[in-house]
């Protein structure tokens, strides 16, 4: 009886591991996305810029600089940046973040603007000026 139990035991093993080895894989249930590469585009993710019907030049406009999505092989890179009015825009490489405002090349630690024909350098707000000292720890 114990022999019988025992190798009824060892097939339902053996079953269990042969089909978890050797079957067939399982169907996604959503199909990825064409043309995106399996992932959601960063420039949909803030929202996009306001055209200009007539297409006029904003270069008074005060544009900061947030966040960075570097280029990989064969995709360009995004920026996250912040207009005048608080909106925050993910922008393609080339795109234009307002009218007349395009964004020319995107760095792993600056964006470059063009304003109208006038390049313009973003980059990282500079942490070094606003040292704060080193927290204090009282071991008891």
């Amino acid at each position: 009886m114990a022999t019988v139990a025992a190798l009824v035991l060892l097939g339902i093993v053996a079953a269990y591991w042969t089909w978890g080895w050797l079957a067939p894989r399982p169907e996604p249930r959503a199909p990825a996305a064409p043309g995106t590469g399996g992932g959601a585009s960063a420039g949909s993710l803030f929202g996009t810029a306001q055209r200009d019907q007539a297409g006029t030049a904003s270069v008074g406009i005060s544009i900061r600089l947030l966040g960075i999505v570097a280029a990989t092989a064969g995709r360009s890179g995004y920026a996250v940046v912040q207009l005048e009015p608080r909106q925050i825009l993910a922008v393609r490489e080339g795109e234009d973040v307002a009218p007349g405002v395009r964004i020319a090349e995107v760095g792993t630690d600056h964006v470059v603007l063009d304003r109208a024909g006038i390049r313009e350098t973003l980059t990282w707000p500079d942490k070094s000026s606003s040292k704060e000292p080193a927290p204090i720890r009282a071991n008891q």
